[in-house]
């Protein structure tokens, strides 16, 4: 879609920055949407998507999507989802499963398997994991930390209230790694976060549901996980899956060291089973 929103960043408001997030991350909806469907589901008025529409070449909103899907290619994903669109979705019993496929496949479409096992083998190779995550994020966080740390991994959490990141954030360097989950709008400490680690050149793998971000707001390995319309439940089953397929990658690449530490764990845990049962 790169040739259809032929405009610099820089030169986008934040309302326009929206309007080209949704439109990358929703390629397959798009068709199946009107105008004000879409203004709606972003948030902002029928103008402003017609006024966008002309600033980057188009008469109107209509020959814009027209362009769009010219563009487009027919995936599985796209498949599933005019399946859902065409037909009334409400009735579906199991809609929330359908969804969560959907935005499994859109996850898929959007994944580089070379940052991917870069991402794998940064978290082998650095010396301390921090991982910030606020909010719903947060059950995402402690995933990743307590599958990281049954290989022996040095990893921890960044406080996420407040002045707090800085009680853990100066004591970072080159050699640690940052992994960061944020959904939506960027909360201020994510982007203190951003600030911080370009400047002191620290690696950060990043989780976002954002297609189209600022360069202030983009680490070393970036990750786009679906969680739907803004408009919908935003479900985590994407970015849950990723983690697993995350910690399944650094386990097949790992040195004998982390084998050693699962081993040793299984060992605590026969040992001990008649005073904790497993």
């Amino acid at each position: 879609m790169e040739d259809l929103f032929h405009i610099e960043h820089s030169k986008l408001t934040d309302s326009e920055q929206q309007i080209v997030d949704f439109f990358n991350k929703n390629q397959q909806v798009v068709p199946f949407l009107s105008i004000s469907e879409i203004s709606h589901a972003i948030g902002i008025s029928n103008s402003t998507l017609t006024r966008f529409s002309k600033k980057i070449g188009f008469k109107n909103f209509k020959e814009l999507k027209l362009s769009f899907i010219s563009k487009g290619e027919v995936t599985p994903s796209t498949k599933l989802q005019s399946a859902l669109y065409l037909e009334k979705t409400e009735e579906f019993p199991n809609v929330m499963i359908y969804r969560d496929i959907q935005q499994l496949l859109e996850t898929i479409e959007h994944l580089d398997v070379q940052s991917f096992q870069a991402a794998a083998k940064a978290i082998i190779e650095k010396k301390r994991i921090f991982v910030f995550s606020k909010g719903a994020s947060k059950s995402l966080g402690h995933l990743l930390y307590f599958r990281l740390k049954r290989f022996g991994i040095q990893i921890q959490h960044i406080s996420s209230s407040g002045s707090e990141i800085f009680e853990t954030l100066h004591t970072l360097n080159e050699d640690d790694l940052l992994v960061l989950f944020f959904f939506g709008k960027a909360p201020r400490e994510t982007n203190i976060i951003f600030d911080f680690a370009q400047k002191e050149k620290i690696d950060a793998i990043c989780f976002s549901d954002q297609l189209y971000k600022s360069p202030a707001q983009t680490g070393t390995y970036n990750f786009y996980v679906s969680r739907g319309l803004p408009t919908e439940y935003h479900s985590l089953t994407s970015a849950i899956s990723f983690i697993d397929s995350l910690i399944v990658e650094v386990s097949r690449i790992a040195p004998k060291e982390y084998h050693e530490q699962l081993q040793k764990m299984h060992y605590l845990k026969e040992t001990y089973k008649k005073d904790i049962p497993r």
